[in-house]
């Protein structure tokens, strides 16, 4: 994931409606870069906060944490032990399916991701996304963006939680996927057995006036959403993005994550040969 790099400008630029908003939301976002930097690529594992634009409150930018807390949890510690890594994406195709939570875990509790769907819808907003790309053994990783470089609404869902003692709190977003697009499917080829190959549910400005309109029934959104388009996307490799350090590995988060690499013996021609390097996108 990747965001506030470069763009914050643009950001505000496709929120407000005159200037005066603009200026608003851009220094909202100066702000916030100022204070935690921008991020050319973090995982969700970091549980870094994102701007989020929600549906009770689409012209002004939050910053929520990547990972939908659900209320059943007491507080921080039994998050980081227990659930840091379970509520973190959602299946778009699923998110308005109240028993499959229940089916899955096989207990009886009210399903977060449901509720915040029908309630707490959000937007995201990104410069682009990293995914991993196998050839044989080996995994690369590559940079998605948007081809005119303007930045990605990426579909989501929030909640505020507060622990048992309501000494901690946090406001927290799960980020939507959605089945891949041909560009993103050739990037994402070694999916979970579960599933097939996954994208983030991107929205251009029809999807996302969709996606934010809570008046909306699930049945309407679903002929609204769309998977987003191939042909405004580009895809390429970039330089591994983690550093090993004892068991742990470490993302980096740097303006180099976003360069271009070309590794010789990468290759991407339909029969799965190896060799120099081409042009999969």
């Amino acid at each position: 994931m990747s965001y506030l790099t470069k763009k914050y400008k643009k950001y505000a630029e496709h929120i407000g409606d005159n200037a005066s908003e603009m200026d608003k939301l851009e220094k909202q976002l100066e702000v916030f870069v100022k204070a935690e930097g921008p991020v050319y690529h973090t995982t969700a594992f970091d549980h870094r906060r994102l701007p989020v634009l929600t549906s009770n409150a689409p012209k002004d930018f939050q910053f929520f944490h990547w990972g939908l807390i659900p209320h059943f949890v007491k507080d921080l510690a039994q998050y980081n032990q227990r659930y840091t890594a379970r509520y973190l994406n959602s299946r778009i195709e699923t998110v308005f399916d109240e028993t499959m939570y229940n089916e899955k875990l096989q207990r009886d509790l009210e399903n977060p991701f449901y509720r915040s769907a029908l309630e707490r819808r959000c937007v995201v907003m990104l410069d682009a996304y990293f995914d991993w790309y196998w050839q044989g053994k080996n995994s690369y990783n590559f940079l998605i963006r948007r081809v005119d470089d303007e930045p990605m609404f990426v579909a989501g869902i929030w909640r505020s939680w507060k622990s048992a003692s309501e000494e901690e709190s946090r406001d927290t977003v799960s980020l939507m996927t959605t089945d891949a697009n041909p560009l993103c499917r050739k990037v994402h080829n070694k999916p979970k057995a579960s599933e097939g190959p996954r994208q983030l549910a991107m929205l251009d400005e029809s999807m996302k006036s969709a996606w934010l309109d809570l008046d909306l029934t699930p049945e309407q959104l679903r002929k609204e959403i769309r998977v987003f388009p191939q042909d405004t996307l580009e895809a390429y490799p970039v330089k591994k993005l983690f550093e090993q350090h004892g068991r742990s590995r470490v993302p980096l988060n740097d303006p180099e994550c976003w360069e271009k690499k070309n590794y010789n013996e990468l290759a991407f021609d339909s029969a799965g040969n190896t060799g120099k390097q081409t042009s999969l996108f």
